[in-house]
């Protein structure tokens, strides 16, 4: 199993997550309140982006995300936790600020003279160039990119002890081998366990 060397990555370092999560917060707070969705979430930045206003205040009165994944069109079902509850709570009330087209039904828009009359979502090159932005200006040593969400996520549940079925089947993957590779376990990290653990 190979990865790729512009492969992005998912934080493994709780340590350099809170520096980038307080420098990208400092930046743009929408940006970060993706963030905090997504990771907490496991989701794709599209299957956050277009969250609107209704959903989201759904999901607070329920306790519940559900949506239609956009690449796979399974559906996504789970409790939301109190991160991704503070989360949309501050992201609604950001919202409220916005100046944007009375039209526009998107949680998360953009800002600036075209945002006012656009009825879209911020865009995910926008999103991606803030995350580069924090890693960036924090001097941090990882490949980010909108895909650094799911892989956080993943990293941190599996570093954590949960279950790579159950990382797995909260990623959605049809196969192990997709969430070893999400996780960047590669053969030489298998094949240290087995040399070190030498029965």
């Amino acid at each position: 199993m190979k990865i790729m060397k512009n492969t992005v990555e998912g934080f493994k370092n709780e340590i350099d997550l809170k520096i980038f999560e307080n420098r990208l917060a400092e930046i743009n707070p929408t940006c970060f309140l993706i963030w905090k969705v997504g990771v907490n979430l496991a989701l794709r930045v599209s299957d956050v982006l277009k969250i609107t206003v209704e959903q989201a205040e759904n999901y607070l009165l329920t306790g519940n995300y559900m949506a239609i994944d956009k690449k796979t069109g399974k559906i996504n079902h789970v409790k939301i936790n109190e991160n991704t509850s503070i989360a949309f709570k501050e992201a609604l009330e950001l919202r409220k600020k916005a100046i944007v087209s009375e039209e526009n039904p998107f949680l998360f828009v953009g800002e600036g003279n075209r945002t006012s009359k656009s009825k879209k979502h911020i865009t995910r090159q926008a999103v991606d160039k803030y995350f580069k932005i924090a890693v960036f200006d924090e001097n941090l040593n990882i490949r980010v990119g909108t895909h650094t969400m799911r892989k956080t996520w993943g990293n941190l549940a599996y570093s954590k002890g949960y279950k790579l079925e159950l990382i797995m089947k909260r990623l959605n993957h049809s196969s192990q081998s997709t969430t070893l590779l999400y996780l960047g376990i590669t053969d030489s990290d298998m094949n240290k366990v087995v040399a070190e653990l030498n029965i």
